[in-house]
């Protein structure tokens, strides 16, 4: 029987992420559910035993959680794929299953919410979510559930595993004619002013599911944008953002640690449109702030969703 892969929150913003890596391991909830019962009833024992146990309101909540556990304690197999997102780190990593369901006994002085797991390894390195590929994207950041199922993540695990990148059964004609349009749009969109990219960073957080609190740019000296997220690849955090368009030069660690210091206690986003020097990247990396220069926002532009006079002028199709 062929692989299967799987999406697993682990806590809300990723809480319980440094945990299970630490054991290498992935898991649910549900202290009070008997691990016996999940690894071996049928579903519908699983589900009186949630209603006994479990002090849920009505039977859809029950349905629910009997549903996750049984997925992943007798669907999710041994040599199974799990996906997850670290939302601090903003990437996902992807683990292998190694062992059958267990009742976790170590540990027990933390309030970490982690008992039903099962042990894992992880045969790729962690994948930045803006790298993700993004037809499973949505996939992994969409359902609003604890276990589930991700379509088409072992064809994705198999061709990374091979070497090989995701999408490159497209033709070579096709490879090159996208490698030549980036180039052009890279290109085009230096015709953009200060102004212009600050609306940029705008639509692009807006259509990662950010509300915008309606200013942008202005006289504020530090945050051109701020946006609140409740899912998605900004997690569950309010992201300050300041955009600086330097032609003549790349964005160096001390002008983005000045600007740092003002941001309170939000997340911190730096789009600087020309790029970052390399001691940037280095401590921005070690100190959460998230980069993102012109090329990032590439699939952004030719996915249709730049407001219409910025389309506009890069000379789009609207």
């Amino acid at each position: 029987m062929a692989n299967k892969s799987w999406g697993i929150k682990l806590g809300s913003g990723g809480i319980c992420v440094p945990f299970c890596e630490s054991h290498s391991i992935v898991g649910l909830g549900w202290k009070m559910v008997n691990s016996n019962i999940i690894s071996s009833s049928s579903k519908e024992a699983l589900w009186q035993h949630v209603s006994n146990v479990c002090n849920y309101s009505d039977n859809r909540a029950i349905g629910s959680a009997t549903g996750k556990l049984f997925r992943f304690a007798q669907e999710c197999a041994i040599g199974d794929y799990i996906f997850y997102y670290d939302p601090p780190n903003k990437h996902v990593r992807i683990c292998r299953v190694l062992s059958e369901p267990l009742y976790r006994n170590f540990d027990l002085n933390t309030d970490i919410d982690v008992w039903h797991y099962r042990e894992v390894e992880y045969p790729l390195k962690p994948i930045s979510i803006l790298d993700f590929y993004g037809v499973l994207k949505g996939k992994l950041l969409g359902p609003r559930m604890s276990f589930w199922t991700i379509f088409g993540g072992t064809d994705y695990v198999a061709q990374l595993l091979s070497g090989r990148k995701p999408g490159a059964e497209q033709t070579k004609e096709y490879q090159d004619t996208m490698t030549v349009l980036k180039k052009l749009i890279l290109k085009q969109v230096e015709v953009f002013a200060d102004q212009d990219w600050e609306k940029v960073a705008a639509d692009f957080l807006k259509s990662q599911g950010a509300q915008i609190d309606g200013r942008i740019g202005g006289n504020r000296s530090i945050i051109d944008v701020e946006a609140r997220f409740d899912h998605g690849i900004f997690g569950e955090d309010i992201w300050r953002i300041q955009v600086k368009c330097y032609k003549d030069r790349k964005v160096d660690w001390p002008q983005i640690e000045k600007d740092f210091h003002h941001v309170g206690d939000a997340k911190f986003c730096y789009v600087a449109v020309f790029g970052f020097t390399d001691e940037a990247r280095r401590q921005a990396e070690a100190n959460g702030v998230l980069l993102l220069e012109a090329v990032d926002f590439v699939p952004f532009f030719m996915s249709g969703k730049l407001r219409s006079d910025l389309i506009y002028k890069l000379g789009l199709t609207a």
